[in-house]
């Protein structure tokens, strides 16, 4: 199997030149096989019924059920690769390119915006005793924008044309992206964002702390398959304070759900249509050298696209602030947003506030702490914290290096997900592992690695 480390596209730059309609191009780097540059994602109107062009290409339909115009993609005359194994890289660099943005001929679909919240906000007739906060009561949230005389009666306070009216607009204003949404917030109640939002982001929650509803927050599923593991914790501490009720999801699995990433990923954002039975592919020829590595939203997600928006937003779709805006944020913020923040800040944050944060739970938490970056702020680390950080990737010969600053009173889940039969011969005597602790995280160790641990931890 050929491993694919890395997949980067360049956004191109349409003239009169590019006669085969490129809208890509990617650069594959591989493990264990020679990189390939300049690979040429491209789409043409299909003009006969052969599966592959003259060229030797494979076509790829968008919409089978319009087969107007297909993708494919041309590899550079050196690269030496099978016809079938070609078809297969194909195919992955399209489903990538996919994940990333639409395709860019015809057959994209495209919604369009027929909500205009500022325009339909300005026909809403507001009472002078107006309050959102009234119709903020957690067991009224409509889910659709269907108003029945149950729901009018609710709000007796209010005239009904102006409750189904009010009731409609809040519906959509309140699912627009927090980008958009500042103008309106005080004519929505918080909770309800909270409830029914699916593009907020855990920056934007720690912003707007002192407002977070963490009741109706709980429901929200798309937002809680994003969140990290410092966030939900904080969010179960403040449920469990003030005595509210835990959501049935994970109400008998609190741990599970505050440490496992993947315990809501099914919610994760889908950014292109999908059909209703998904095919679970196995490749060949082809596998990721870490996990799926595949990246999700649109083109400011992949760093190789020499774009603006890679610069300007951050993957959640946010404009990324100044030095100077983040400033005036951070000094703002109070304790417990700061220790939140610095949880899942990346590192040029992380480096001009450090003096400012709490390092066990940037240790603990960061999923972007590197090797270079542990060194460089060496006096900060708290190794008994960053034992229980398995988000952060490190070298064998770094552990090593430090492995006399970790705690081994107890297990260390970092050492645990980065095990190597060296790692544990050098140091049995000191490391608190079994086969039960090894099966827990054997989804991080390397596949020939977990079966050597294995039988030396069975002898």
């Amino acid at each position: 199997m050929l491993k694919i480390k890395k997949i980067e596209f360049i956004k191109v730059v349409y003239d009169e030149s590019l006669s085969h309609n490129i809208f890509s191009i990617a650069n594959i780097t591989f493990s264990n096989y020679e990189p390939i540059h300049g690979a040429l994602l491209y789409w043409r109107k299909n003009t006969s019924q052969a599966e592959y062009t003259p060229d030797g290409d494979y076509k790829f339909f968008y919409d089978m059920a319009n087969v107007m115009y297909f993708a494919s993609v041309k590899f550079p005359t050196h690269t030496r690769l099978t016809r079938d194994q070609r078809q297969e890289l194909a195919f992955i660099l399209l489903e990538q390119r996919g994940s990333v943005g639409s395709y860019s001929f015809p057959t994209s679909i495209r919604q369009k915006k027929t909500f205009n919240p500022k325009k339909q906000l300005e026909t809403l007739a507001f009472p002078e005793h107006f309050n959102a906060k009234d119709f903020g009561n957690h067991a009224y949230f409509e889910k659709t924008d269907d108003i029945s005389d149950s729901v009018v009666s609710r709000y007796s306070a209010y005239d009904r044309a102006f409750v189904e009216n009010y009731l409609k607009w809040r519906f959509h204003a309140a699912k627009l992206h927090p980008n958009d949404l500042e103008p309106y917030l005080p004519y929505i109640d918080f909770s309800f964002i909270c409830f029914i939002n699916s593009n907020l982001s855990e920056k934007y929650l720690i912003e707007h702390l002192d407002k977070v509803d963490f009741m109706a927050l709980q429901f929200n599923r798309p937002v809680l398959a994003r969140l990290s593991a410092s966030f939900k914790r904080y969010m179960i501490e403040q449920l469990q304070l003030h005595k509210k009720p835990i959501h049935d999801d994970f109400k008998g699995k609190l741990e599970d759900f505050i440490e496992d990433d993947l315990f809501y990923d099914q919610y994760e954002f889908v950014y292109l249509p999908e059909s209703d039975e998904e095919e679970d592919i196995d490749f060949l020829f082809f596998e990721y050298e870490r996990g799926a590595n595949k990246w999700y939203g649109s083109e400011h997600l992949i760093k190789g696209i020499p774009s603006m928006a890679c610069k300007l937003f951050d993957r959640d779709g946010f404009k990324n602030p100044t030095n100077k805006e983040m400033d005036s944020k951070f000094e703002a913020f109070t304790a417990i947003q700061r220790k939140l923040f610095g949880a899942i800040a990346e590192p040029h944050w992380l480096h001009r506030y450090r003096k400012n944060l709490n390092w066990h739970l940037i240790c603990q938490y960061n999923p972007y702490l590197t090797e270079d970056f542990l060194t460089a702020h060496m006096k900060w680390i708290d190794f008994k914290a960053l034992g229980f950080n398995t988000r952060c990737v490190l070298s064998e010969d770094f552990l090593m290096e430090h492995m006399h600053q970790f705690n081994h009173q107890q297990p260390v889940p970092l050492i645990l997900c980065h095990l190597t039969e060296h790692l544990y011969l050098t140091y049995k005597d000191q490391l608190v592992v079994d086969l039960t602790l090894l099966y827990k995280y054997m989804d991080c160790i390397d596949e020939a690695e977990f079966e050597i641990l294995q039988h030396l931890l069975e002898e």
